[in-house]
């Protein structure tokens, strides 16, 4: 059979990020509860696939030993692995009947960690090819004992005999953290990237931003959301119509963020509490008080990443450039699970986020002209104007999201 992984996932019994070449130790879930001293190899029906860092995540339905349906969640390779390696999110879709190969549970539950693949098509990924390089899980370290280092080692010494062959790294996309457009184009913060001819940016958003309330003026602008509502399709309008109606009764409606789900776009920029910013002539990177939110708006150019390498998310991906005195940022590549316009709003993969920034009263006002899009959830275009403001003697504090917390709040737990 065909092998599109260039046999990189022979030993693709490794979690998020965790193949690298020899001698390198990457990892991101521990490996602790599965056996690797024996493979199970297990077909059946594709219930759920999960395309999204930090790894790959697939359940598969078979027969259980009494006959009765038994669904294997299988944990897989970082996305930026698999895009090196040739897969990519068409090569397998809910509903197909696949074979995999994984190293089970430790515990004799059904569920494992990924050695290879053989797709709907007969295409095998990694199944036991002759010839492929051995890619081995490295220990994990709690588990392997202390040995002392050698007498009298410095910590010069330690470095010299630890330090890669290649000094700057540049990575070919398998390493831990590396995103799905990493080994292919310039990295934003790129020595080389950063020192490229540009024309300077008319402002500099680096600073704290406190997003403006309006609370007083609650019913004309819509506050951390966004009035009027566009006319919604079907599909929109009954979800509206269903939170309405438990809203009437008091009851809390379907919000994602009470799971610990991120708020994502748009509801990232409209959030009480600060946004930090952090501008570059090539990216800009923006951190929010709410739940450690992240989102990077890159300004060097990149062309969209396609479809089939996409790692739809919360808060899509997000390309800008400057028009005259204004930022345009233009986003889409959003996923459409449990994500929120805002309250009894839904939206999903066909939303496309258009901002116009600008800045006004000497630079400590943000302007943020939205444009909303999305034919599965609303009719048209969706246009509001929202301020955020600078602060001073201000820093973004970390602020987490506890799922123990948040039910202990009352309609939740």
């Amino acid at each position: 059979m065909q092998t599109l992984l260039i046999r990189v996932l022979a030993a693709l019994a490794v979690t998020a990020g965790a193949i690298a070449a020899p001698g390198v130790m990457l990892a991101h879930h521990s490996a602790i509860a599965f056996d690797e001293t024996r493979s199970v190899d297990v077909t059946g029906t594709v219930t759920t696939f999960i395309w999204r860092n930090p790894h790959l995540i697939v359940h598969v339905e078979t027969e259980g030993v009494d006959g009765e349906p038994e669904v294997w969640p299988i944990e897989g390779q970082s996305i930026a692995m698999l895009i090196r390696a040739g897969f990519d999110r068409d090569a397998v879709h809910e509903g197909d009947r696949i074979t995999v190969r994984v190293y089970p549970m430790k515990n004799g539950e059904p569920g494992g960690l990924l050695q290879g693949l053989i797709a709907a098509d007969g295409t095998a990924y990694s199944m036991g090819e002759s010839g492929a390089p051995e890619r081995r899980r490295q220990p994990v370290p709690s588990l392997v004992a202390y040995v002392p280092p050698p007498d009298g080692e410095t910590w010069q010494l330690r470095e010299e005999k630890t330090r890669p062959p290649n000094l700057p790294i540049v990575s070919d996309g398998t390493g831990t953290g590396d995103s799905e457009s990493t080994g292919v184009m310039s990295g934003a913060l790129d020595p080389d990237n950063l020192a490229g001819e540009r024309p300077a940016a008319p402002f500099d958003l680096t600073g704290v931003w406190q997003f403006r309330g309006e609370d007083e003026w609650r019913a004309n602008y819509g506050s951390y959301e966004f009035k009027p509502m566009p006319e919604l399709t079907p599909k929109g309008q009954a979800f509206h119509d269903a939170y309405m109606e438990a809203a009437a009764q008091g009851d809390r409606y379907f919000d994602p963020t009470a799971a610990c789900y991120p708020a994502g776009m748009p509801r990232l920029m409209t959030r009480y509490g600060s946004l930090m910013m952090l501008q570059y002539p090539t990216v800009i990177f923006m951190v929010s008080r709410l739940s450690n939110e992240y989102r990077v708006i890159y300004l060097d150019g990149r062309e969209r990443l396609p479809e089939n390498r996409l790692d739809r998310n919360w808060s899509g991906e997000s390309l800008g450039y400057w028009d005259g005195d204004t930022l345009v940022i233009e986003t889409e590549g959003f996923t459409d699970e449990n994500h929120l316009m805002q309250a009894g709003v839904i939206t999903g993969t066909q939303l496309k986020i258009t901002e116009r920034y600008r800045l006004i009263n000497d630079g400590n006002t943000l302007v943020m002209d939205f444009t909303f899009e999305d034919p599965e959830h609303w009719v048209g275009e969706w246009n509001h104007v929202k301020f955020r403001d600078r602060v001073l003697r201000s820093d973004i504090k970390e602020a987490n999201c506890i799922p123990a917390d948040n039910l202990a709040l009352p309609g939740l737990g």
